[in-house]
């Protein structure tokens, strides 16, 4: 816009400077009057104003059909069944999947998942991308509907929970997280705004950030910027998740949460986790194997399907995915460590 008016500016001034320049020497000459002077530029004023605009009128058209379709899109989409289980108090955290079969455009994504998760338990899952891994999660948030199988909650079929409450139990890290254009303080009690002070320091040393929030100037007061331009990568992540742990939720879902943070700092929040343990269920969606180890449990997703559960030292000692996928990790972190070995000028490794 600013080239648009600036272009704009420049040759509409021009052109009434040619014309008032000409103008006078014509004037001076005796071949034009200024009457017919000042009607020619009212004329041409009048004229040359709404052609600028019409520039700006066909912009705007463009913007307004785009914006048109989103809302239209918006209006026609199918509205959700209302619910029909009104639950009221807190979840326990107990998930039940039976044959579960979900997909896009008759495209299958899981496929006859059958699975069941205690209350307080902890899950790893790992498999490659496309396994169904996101999709698992967006079913349990009632963000797509299920046709075949079943998935609850506390014994309750999750296609009949109320949408506002089923999604009070459950807090989501996401591996790119959202966070909002104000400090940090309002950005960590957006899920529980009477928070006390204590809960709120306890979230952030959970999480690893406290370090980081004490180097800012403002401290808690900090402005983050719209999705936290001002911060790491890290430090987003970090962030959203002292967000859902201060929460306190029945259910606490990692979805690869822990991707942009260094080994170091991802073993001190696995530890925090791991005092939290009991307290709720806790679902670990990664694909560095550090992060599931301690899980109780570790479900491999493959094409849809789990096709291996257990511990990790059980599926460490099993021929199987989880095995390659801890021998291609374990030879990565061995060449990594081969690499950052530095050979002094005397020869003396360090």
């Amino acid at each position: 816009m600013g080239i648009y008016w600036g272009t704009s500016d420049l040759f509409a001034m021009s052109q009434i400077g040619v014309v008032l320049f000409a103008g006078g020497y014509f004037i001076v000459a005796g071949s034009l009057s200024i009457g017919e002077l000042f009607t020619f530029m009212t004329c041409e004023s009048m004229v040359i104003w709404p052609v600028r605009h019409l520039g700006r009128v066909l912009t705007d058209s463009g913007k307004a059909v785009v914006s048109l379709g989103r809302i239209n899109e918006v209006l026609t989409e199918t509205e959700e069944a209302p619910a029909r289980v009104v639950s009221n108090g807190r979840a326990r955290g107990e998930i039940q999947l039976a044959g579960l079969t979900l997909g896009y455009d008759d495209t299958p994504v899981l496929r006859d998942i059958d699975l069941h998760i205690a209350a307080g338990e902890s899950l790893g899952i790992v498999g490659p991308p496309g396994s169904g891994k996101s999709t698992l999660i967006r079913a349990l948030l009632k963000l797509y509907p299920y046709t075949n199988g079943s998935l609850t909650l506390d014994g309750e079929e999750v296609s009949d929970l109320d949408r506002h409450w089923l999604r009070q139990q459950i807090a989501v890290v996401l591996q790119e997280p959202f966070l909002y254009s104000k400090s940090i303080r309002a950005n960590l009690t957006i899920g529980r705004e009477q928070a006390p002070e204590a809960d709120l320091q306890r979230a952030v040393n959970d999480a690893a950030i406290a370090t980081s929030i004490q180097r800012f100037p403002r401290g808690f007061e900090e402005m983050v910027g719209e999705r936290g331009v001002t911060l790491s990568g890290g430090q987003r992540q970090r962030l959203a998740l002292a967000r859902a742990l201060l929460k306190e939720p029945p259910v606490l879902v990692l979805d690869d949460s822990l991707s942009a943070v260094d080994t170091g700092t991802e073993r001190q929040i696995l530890e925090a986790l791991k005092r939290r343990k009991g307290r709720q269920t806790t679902i670990i969606i990664a694909h560095r194997l550090s992060s599931v180890i301690d899980a109780d449990r570790i479900a491999v997703l493959h094409e849809g399907s789990i096709c291996q559960l257990g511990s990790h030292a059980q599926l460490a000692r099993e021929d199987g995915p989880y095995r390659r996928l801890c021998d291609i990790q374990g030879a990565l972190d061995r060449a990594i460590v081969s690499d950052t070995v530095l050979v002094t000028p005397e020869g003396a490794r360090s």
